[in-house]
């Protein structure tokens, strides 16, 4: 890993530069994530039980509980890093989300078999049975932002649609799409930079000017 990277990393694992990248990019500026509801987790998601495993590591992963009129939100938020434009991050990112929501099930998965959540009787609960998953069971949204340090413009694809060399728009009304939540600092405006509440203002106006 390069020196850049780590130094990238290690500053976006500050919980207060976190919400700061991720309260602009959700709530416009508006200090709704706190620093403090913020838990570090393992960054290693791996498609769980497959024969060949698949393993991924994110820059960083934070667990985060969300306090927004009086109601308590319970989300994945998840940084990548980037001092190039990646031309195919479109999919990259949607394997870190999968893998983490395929993560997700298997922990649940697991523990309802270890504690005998099931009973047999009906074709539901056969089929909680084989899933492993109840029908009441829920997974936690997982959101990944793309933090792009890079001095010239992003030119890759935003969407998984401008990966495709393909204009049918029928044929594509059945493909699901997957879109690259960016923040670049070519784009941001001295307004933009206002939202920001940490030194992340500093850094993202140094590296456009």
């Amino acid at each position: 890993m390069g020196t850049a990277d780590m130094v990238t990393k290690e500053y976006m694992r500050e919980n207060a530069v976190f919400a700061d990248a991720f309260n602009y990019l959700i709530y416009g500026g508006k200090k709704v994530i706190d620093p403090a509801g913020l838990t570090e987790i393992d960054t290693a998601t791996s498609a769980v039980g497959k024969k060949d495993a698949l393993q991924k590591y994110r820059d960083v992963l934070k667990a985060a509980v969300i306090k927004q009129d009086e109601k308590m939100s319970y989300v994945l938020l998840g940084v990548e890093n980037q001092m190039e434009v990646h031309y195919a991050m479109p999919v990259r990112n949607m394997v870190y989300d999968a893998l983490q929501y395929d993560k997700q099930v298997a922990m649940i998965a697991a523990d309802n078999r270890r504690n005998k959540r099931f009973s047999s009787g009906t074709m539901r609960n056969n089929g909680e049975f084989l899933s492993g998953f109840l029908r009441t069971d829920k997974i936690l949204p997982v959101i990944t932002l793309t933090l792009y340090f890079g001095t010239e413009p992003w030119d890759g694809p935003l969407s998984l649609r401008e990966m495709y060399d393909i204009n049918d728009s029928k044929l594509l009304d059945f493909v699901p799409d997957y879109r690259v939540q960016l923040i670049q600092p070519m784009t941001l405006s001295e307004d933009d930079f206002e939202k920001f509440h940490t030194s992340l203002r500093e850094v993202l106006q140094t590296i456009k000017y």
